[in-house]
């Protein structure tokens, strides 16, 4: 029963995927999205555009709820149903589509786990980089990000190298920060709570400055990319599925359970974090903002949320290595890429995918972060790459995989292969036609923008706008035209040289199997056999617990 008992079970899929999609990090681009300086953003309406996020979120991982049930492996997540349904140039579009957007989630996850909380006017005696209102600098001065920045990577070299003790050592570690993160989490809100009473006076309201101001469509679609980046992780948690027991039966469960969660947290902490600031602006980090000066709060909160978030970010890192090895593998099974990053070790853990991972990761710190955070130390003017470009780029990204994968679902069910109601395809229509209309508005309104308007009320040029929107289009673009090249040059070619009798083309046409669903009998005969395994766990489990019983009698 060991490879039953080394399998990730509901509760630990639930809360490694929770703790993965879900932190208190979600509000570091509430500055530009909420309330800047100049009064701009959403305010108030940050609540419902979460409710509306949420459903958005909870309908696209459905479609991956749906479609892992009726496949015969989820390993692959998406590039194997898509590929199913619609061909193989599809499916390999999407599988780099899921691993593009594991780097970029890496550049987030680098930029909050350390710089974001040493920001100007965020901890007081601790502000290190950044400038504040004067344009100071604080005491690591204009190289401050690159410090923080090599920092937080060396943290999430050491997080990525924890994969390879072993899933059993890889589920702990997880669970243990895990229950810390949430443990900080939970006394931050009640610092939160706090705070906003100690500063409410009876005759303010502290969220009256939020609720006053007006929404526009720009600022609509720039809340909603940036904030959906907060709501990514099933795409990629999903290419796990070697290591999740019952697959079909607790993978669904686990994503509803997982997206109402994340929505309510999003939710409430935002509230909370309202409550405390009282109508006050955002700076580039809010949750230092939650403690007022002169309290008790002040000492230990900001302290509270460097650990919290250093916690969180690491337990990201531990995560997201797995499912970059996780997402190379099936592709190199297929043939489109080196056959060197299928081979995994006993646990089914991609070695060589999660090397290639860590390398990439490398590559996309020293372009996307070190280079930045140089040209800033030698020219002093705030680096063009920040958090929320990276968070947008991800989105598009995001909205790109979900807006393939319910098409998917849906062409699957028309042709009566996967069953689905009146009201899933109600839905799924709704929610490709809004992603359809939320992309269009944000490359009208954000991308393009700067280069329609490349100067500010100010007459300087908008080259921070510029630089984010250029990055954001060549980076997409980028992706589909690797894509092209890799399967019409490289797989193309590769196959068509390929020997029908060698060892590499039948394994390759031992794989191609996996591209179908599967019947109603095997369905079945699934679920029987998984039934039987659990029942002969839980009496290995009975039989373990009475040896104790017995052993413990003796020794008394």
């Amino acid at each position: 029963m060991k490879t039953k008992k080394e399998q990730l079970g509901l509760f630990s899929i639930i809360w490694i995927g929770f703790t993965f999609i879900a932190g208190i990090t979600f509000t570091a681009s509430f500055g530009d999205i909420v309330l800047s300086k100049e009064g701009a953003g959403v305010g108030l309406h940050i609540i419902w555009i979460f409710v509306l996020e949420g459903f958005i979120a909870f309908m696209c991982a459905w479609a991956f709820a749906k479609l892992v049930k009726f496949h015969p492996q989820a390993n692959g997540g998406g590039s194997q149903y898509v590929r199913t349904a619609f061909g193989k140039f599809w499916g390999l579009l999407m599988g780099f589509f899921n691993y593009s957007v594991i780097p970029v989630i890496g550049m987030a996850l680098i930029v909050t786990m350390v710089r974001a909380n040493f920001g100007p006017q965020d901890i007081e005696g601790l502000w290190l980089v950044g400038q504040n209102s004067n344009g100071e600098y604080g005491k690591f001065g204009a190289w401050g990000n690159l410090y923080l920045d090599l920092i937080a990577f060396a943290l999430y070299i050491f997080a990525a190298t924890i994969i390879f003790f072993g899933i059993k050592k890889y589920k702990y570690v997880g669970l243990i920060i895990g229950y810390m993160t949430w443990g900080i989490t939970i006394l931050l809100m009640i610092f939160g709570i706090t705070a906003g009473f100690i500063q409410l006076d009876g005759t303010n309201n502290p969220f009256e400055k939020y609720a006053e101001v007006d929404l526009n469509l720009s600022g609509f679609t720039k809340a909603f990319v940036t904030c959906f980046f907060a709501f990514g992780g099933i795409e990629t948690f999903i290419t796990t599925g070697k290591n999740i027991k019952n697959r079909g039966k607790n993978m669904p469960i686990a994503i509803i359970v997982i997206m109402i969660a994340t929505t309510a947290f999003y939710i409430i902490f935002s509230l909370i974090t309202m409550f405390a600031i009282g109508g006050s602006q955002f700076s580039s980090n809010p949750n230092t903002q939650l403690f007022p000066d002169n309290n008790l709060l002040k000492v230990f909160g900001p302290i509270l949320i460097i650990i919290c978030t250093m916690l969180m970010r690491f337990n990201s890192s531990l995560q997201i290595t797995m499912f970059g090895g996780s997402t190379l593998e099936p592709l190199s099974s297929q043939g489109y890429i080196s056959p060197v990053f299928k081979k995994e070790n006993k646990e089914n853990v991609p070695v060589a995918g999660v090397f290639s991972t860590i390398i990439l990761f490398v590559i996309c710190a020293t372009m996307f972060l070190f280079i930045p955070d140089i040209i800033e130390g030698v020219t002093k003017r705030p680096s063009p790459l920040n958090y929320g470009t990276i968070a947008s780029c991800a989105s598009i990204l995001l909205i790109a995989i979900y807006g393939t994968i319910i098409p998917t679902v849906i062409v699957q069910g028309i042709r009566k292969n996967v069953k689905i109601r009146v009201w899933e395809y109600i839905a799924w229509a709704i929610t490709v036609l809004f992603l359809l209309f939320v992309l269009i508005s944000y490359f009208i309104t954000t991308l393009f923008d700067p280069f329609i308007k490349p100067y500010d009320k100010n007459n300087e040029i908008r080259l921070q706008d510029i630089v984010s929107s250029v990055f954001q289009i060549i980076y997409f673009i980028g992706i589909i035209i690797w894509a092209v090249l890799q399967y019409f040059v490289y797989y193309k070619s590769k196959m068509a040289k390929l020997n029908s009798d060698s060892e590499r083309a039948k394994e390759i046409a031992e794989y191609e199997k996996l591209f179908r669903l599967l019947t109603d009998k095997e369905l079945e005969d699934i679920a029987k056999k998984q039934a039987k395994e659990d029942e002969e766990y839980k009496q290995y489990k009975l039989q373990l617990k009475e040896e104790k019983m017995k052993l413990k009698s003796v020794s008394k």
